[in-house]
């Protein structure tokens, strides 16, 4: 009998909260919209919404492994595992913009990539009890870090920069909220997550989004009170915020908070090439997981250096509404097909033979 690694529910907690809190730092509805705060309003809509999206994924995991390791199941778990190259793709993408909008050195958009895709990929290979570890540990960086920044910078807020709610456009909540909904990619993960995790997941999964909505709420309303209007022409809002800080001798803290999140890309780009090994493993068998993860990392990582310097793919990849489709799809509309298909198989195998 196969031993299972098993995770705790904080741990859980820890590592969802990370790897979602990535992409919003990184992107996401901080520079979706031409003002800022509309992602404080567009977070508790996008609450709400995400809670009702992982009940179909909460329910289906609690079932364990059986609806993937039917004939339906794994046909799902291709789609699933397609869905996470195209999470993996956007992720390095996001890293590489990031890395040539601050880095002058063309030889860093291609080589820090590279080095965060390996170690990355050796974390993955590791298992979800060291990702979750070591997730645990960046996270605590990443919450000190981030009470650093503010605290050097809560004598720059100022009340006086934030826009009356009045003058809030309904198009930007709107949009913020389709990036943010979009960017829950790790609902769907929850899926293959969901057999590895002692504890009290669902509760923990209501936790999260609670905690992850809160904090961009919070951040997004600290970020315009600090930088006013200048933060609406930002591509990056949260980097240009982190330039302002110093904190005594310490100047330049900008650099702390790419080293932090770097760290956070690699415990988020592990857990989901773990995931994508997951889902092919019950899709095609284990062989293939093993060289699946590799092979489709090289493939992301081409992708992504070119849409640091192709405009027309960038806006491919980083498509709200495609993010948003594909992350629904396997939220809701996956979920409840394996549910129905389970739920029929035992009908019928329930049914006495007719003579």
């Amino acid at each position: 009998m196969t031993r299972i690694s098993k995770i705790s529910a904080p741990q859980l907690f820890c590592l969802l909260l990370l790897s979602r809190g990535v992409l919003s730092v990184a992107y996401g509805a901080f520079s979706s919209s031409k003002s800022i705060q509309s992602a404080a309003i567009a977070a508790v809509l996008s609450g709400i919404i995400s809670v009702l999206l992982s009940i179909p994924v909460l329910f289906l995991g609690s079932g364990g492994e059986k609806a993937l390791k039917s004939g339906a199941g794994r046909v799902i778990s291709g789609f699933y595992a397609l869905y996470f190259f195209y999470v993996i793709c956007v992720t390095l993408t996001l890293f590489t913009v990031l890395r040539a909008e601050t880095s002058g050195l063309r030889i860093s958009i291609f080589v820090l990539p590279l080095l965060i895709l390996i170690t990355a990929l050796y974390g993955s290979y590791k298992g979800i009890e060291a990702i979750a570890r070591t997730g645990s540990l960046i996270l605590f960086a990443v919450i000190t870090a981030f009470v650093l920044l503010c605290l050097s910078l809560i004598s720059r807020s100022d009340v006086l920069n934030l826009a009356p709610i009045g003058s809030l456009k309904l198009s930007d909540i709107t949009s913020d909220t389709i990036i943010m909904l979009g960017e829950q990619n790790c609902i769907p993960a929850i899926v293959f997550i969901y057999p590895h995790v002692k504890g009290k997941v669902k509760s923990t999964i209501i936790l999260w989004i609670l905690v992850l909505f809160a904090c961009i709420a919070s951040l997004s309303l600290f970020i315009a009170s600090v930088l006013g209007n200048y933060s609406d022409s930002q591509l990056f809002p949260v980097y240009a915020w982190a330039r302002l800080s110093s904190f005594g001798v310490l100047q330049r803290l900008d650099a702390l908070f790419l080293a932090i999140w770097t760290a956070g890309v690699f415990a988020r780009l592990a857990l989901l090439f773990w995931v994508l090994a997951t889902a092919v493993k019950y899709a095609v068998g284990k062989k293939t997981a093993k060289f699946a993860p590799v092979i489709l990392g090289a493939v992301a990582l081409l992708v992504a250096v070119n849409a640091a310097f192709d405009n027309n793919l960038r806006e491919i990849i980083l498509n709200s509404g495609l993010l948003l489709s594909t992350t629904v799809v396997c939220s809701v509309i996956l979920p409840v097909m394996l549910i129905i298909k389970s739920r029929f198989g035992r009908r019928v195998k329930a049914q006495p033979q007719l003579k």
